[in-house]
């Protein structure tokens, strides 16, 4: 699968995974729109629970509508997992540790 993966932090690349994954296709850069991409609402709320399980933070069914692009993805995900893990600067994919 060839996504975008140059100077991506891990929850970028991840996040691209999971995206390529559900939207079936294999290059995805960071600014590039999930609904464009061919993403529905139904693939977002499939799409909010992989990203629920990967990196043990829930978001809400319409951070995706909000923040629709890896780039604003990471960084709604980012803030998440330092709110729910006071200290921590960095998100743990692979879930919750």
């Amino acid at each position: 699968m060839a996504v975008e993966t140059a100077r991506q932090t891990s929850v970028q690349e991840r996040l691209t995974q999971l995206w390529a994954a559900r939207l079936e296709i294999s290059s995805i850069g960071l600014d590039e729109d999930f609904f464009e991409l061919g993403g529905d609402s139904l693939t977002a709320a499939e799409l909010q629970g992989d990203i629920d399980r990967e990196f043990g933070v829930e978001v809400s069914a319409t951070t995706l509508f909000l923040s629709p692009t890896i780039a604003e993805l990471t960084q709604v995900i980012e803030e998440a997992v330092a709110a729910a893990r006071p200290g921590t600067a960095e998100a743990y994919p692979g879930g919750r540790q």
